[in-house]
């Protein structure tokens, strides 16, 4: 029987495994049709789309869209873009700004609050797109954590001294990009 999962993550993202690997892994467990919907990048897709040809699955390109809708903030998964919209392009790249900042004001906010912030900037900036779970691994590593688990629990999750909000775009102005995709 062939499975189906339309919502992968990437090393691009939040995930462990290149775009490549992800597909193999996928394959090797059954599934025919899959979406690479990396957070708010779509730059695994012509990867993803190369190994599934190879393993004889079946790509749909997606992407997850971080966005706000009153006062909260929520991804919409958007399946069958076109990764070579101009609109996505800017919506991206908009999204990555906003990433960017918030990450400097968590690591800023570790720091005041007696955590390895800065030193888990220096693993965390590298990354293309930084996430809080880069923050978790990276306090993992620092041994200011067990697990990640905890890293959110102890600095990163609701209520905590990493917990900063980001200002994403509205939930009607996330739908009007991806629907331009």
């Amino acid at each position: 029987m062939s499975a189906v999962d339309l919502h992968l993550h990437s090393n691009r993202s939040d995930g462990l495994l290149a775009p490549a690997e992800l597909v193999a892994f996928a394959a090797g467990c059954g599934v025919r049709l899959l979406a690479l919907t990396d957070h708010d990048t779509v730059d695994g897709l012509d990867e993803a789309a190369t190994a599934a040809r190879a393993h004889g699955a079946t790509l749909v390109p997606g992407v997850e869209l971080s966005t706000a809708w009153r006062g909260r903030a929520l991804h919409v998964v958007a399946l069958g873009v076109d990764p070579t919209s101009p609109s996505l392009a800017r919506a991206i790249a908009g999204r990555l700004a906003a990433r960017r900042e918030r990450a400097e004001r968590i690591r800023d906010r570790l720091d005041r609050a007696g955590a390895p912030g800065t030193a888990a900037w220096r693993a965390v900036s590298e990354h293309p797109l930084p996430t809080r779970t880069h923050f978790a691994r990276a306090l993992v590593a620092l041994g200011a954590c067990a697990d990640p688990a905890r890293a959110f629990e102890r600095w990163l999750g609701r209520g905590k001294p990493g917990d900063v909000a980001a200002d994403w775009p509205s939930l009607e102005a996330t739908v009007a990009e991806v629907v331009a995709a």
